[in-house]
């Protein structure tokens, strides 16, 4: 099955390398995290957006390929057309991966990791974005241990595994999340760095700091207002464009930047205002903005 018009642009850039967004973030790999352009949007679509915004990578969600699968494409052939517009692949993410009750509510987080696995093997991602579930029923050090045996499943098909610490899961936040990755101890894990769930859970400057930048996989960037929410459910899908809130982008992103982590880096605006928006010109603008963003901290 042909997915449509984002299959019919041929991508002219080596992965990573954005001309668009040349000057002091030109060493810089671009990722289009389709939270942006809206997770719903028709994948055609988004593959569009980041192969006109000039983009190295796309974000998936075991969902798609699932669905692309039902309509004729299989993982296998999915991830050769990404590749054939230039575009590696980050599949984002995987719930279902360590002990305690799965989370089974909904079809797009339900997947087990021997479904998703079974994706890797076919898909050939760059990396696995795994996330914990809300409770915290399980101990860190189990989680740890299940972080490490998914870890060496991926490696066997060559992809990283990312953890992302999540302002209203169980791991919450930088340390946790980077003790977990510590003690599994595994060469290809590592984290995804969301700017939202930094500043919505536990904004721990001194940790940031202490953290090694080789281990940070891949940063999602957003702003929201200064204030805590009433209701972090719901503002976690009305953020705001980077610039646009009261998050104090400009340090953290120095911070970031000061480490060695800035290596894989793209806008990740759930909103409707974004959603809204032309798929290519949400990316585009998003993406325009963490530039700015970055040219500031690297101008000063």
């Amino acid at each position: 099955m042909a997915l449509g018009v984002g299959f019919g642009v041929v991508c002219q850039v080596a992965e990573g390398r954005v001309p668009r967004m040349a000057g002091s973030a030109e060493n810089i790999g671009w990722v289009m995290w389709s939270g942006t352009v809206g997770l719903q949007r028709p994948l055609a679509e988004r593959v569009e957006a980041a192969v006109v915004g000039g983009f190295g990578r796309i974000s998936i969600s075991p969902l798609d390929v699932a669905l692309a699968e039902e309509a004729g494409t299989t993982p296998a052939d999915l991830g050769r057309q990404l590749r054939g517009q230039g575009l590696g692949v980050v599949l984002d993410g995987l719930m279902n991966w360590y002990g305690g009750a799965p989370m089974t509510a909904a079809r797009s987080i339900a997947f087990t990791a021997d479904e998703v696995l079974d994706m890797c093997a076919a898909l050939r991602p760059v990396s696995l974005t795994a996330f914990a579930r809300p409770t915290g029923d399980v101990g860190l050090e189990e989680i740890a241990t299940a972080f490490g045996g998914l870890c060496d499943r991926a490696a066997d098909v060559d992809t990283l595994v990312q953890l992302e610490f999540m302002a209203m899961m169980a791991i919450r936040d930088l340390p946790a999340a980077l003790a977990v990755v510590a003690a599994a101890d595994r060469a290809n894990g590592g984290l995804v760095f969301d700017t939202w769930h930094f500043f919505r859970g536990n904004p721990d400057f001194a940790a940031l700091e202490e953290l090694p930048g080789d281990r940070v996989f891949a940063v999602q960037v957003s702003d929201g207002p200064a204030a805590p929410p009433d209701d972090i459910g719901r503002d976690t899908f009305n953020r705001l464009l980077p610039g646009d809130g009261g998050f104090d982008l400009v340090r953290l992103l120095g911070v970031l930047d000061g480490i060695g982590a800035l290596g894989w880096v793209g806008p990740e605006v759930l909103s409707p205002a974004t959603e809204g928006m032309p798929a290519t010109r949400a990316a585009g603008l998003g993406a325009a903005r963490v530039r700015e963003l970055i040219d500031q901290v690297r101008a000063s």
